[in-house]
């Protein structure tokens, strides 16, 4: 590489700023990477009940983390979230730039470490069972499972 090259290549640089790794994905996890959350709850789940609950139950085994929270939401979506980490002495921040989006599927609480921890299951969504939906879900099954069979019994009748 010549000299021309170097200077012309840090000139560059220069101007736009330090490169970002990841720049999409820290956007998208409220400024950390995917490999250091524990937890995320997104825009959409943010007023169930069983999100704090389940918040809660990750500070237990999780203390040292920092909750991180999309300060463009409302006070009042993000309140019970800020209460709850002031009341287990859980250190949290509000991200507040304008690149953080507020639409129902972007994160709005994120639960995560200083270093990678690489836990696969991390959404609100899918890491704990909940059981008002699956006991509804599979009751539901169970009645097609049954009139599908009384239907199969009935054509050969």
């Amino acid at each position: 590489m010549s000299e021309n090259n170097v200077n012309d290549r840090l000139e560059q640089s220069s101007m736009g700023g330090t490169p970002k790794v990841n720049p999409d994905e820290q956007r998208k996890y409220l400024g950390t990477f995917r490999e250091r959350v524990s937890f995320a709850i997104k825009i959409k789940d943010l007023s169930n009940s069983n999100a704090v609950q389940d918040l809660k139950k990750e500070f237990d085994d999780n203390s040292s983390y920092q909750l991180i929270l999309n300060g463009n939401l409302s006070h009042d979506l993000i309140s019970p979230f800020i209460k709850l980490a002031s009341q287990n002495n859980i250190k949290f921040v509000i991200k507040t730039d304008s690149f953080y989006k507020t639409e129902p599927e972007n994160y709005g609480v994120v639960y995560a470490n200083k270093q990678s921890i690489n836990i696969n299951n991390i959404d609100f969504e899918n890491k704990y069972n909940h059981d008002d939906n699956s006991s509804e879900n599979s009751s539901n099954e169970q009645n097609s499972k049954s009139s599908f069979i009384d239907k199969i019994k009935n054509i050969f009748k």
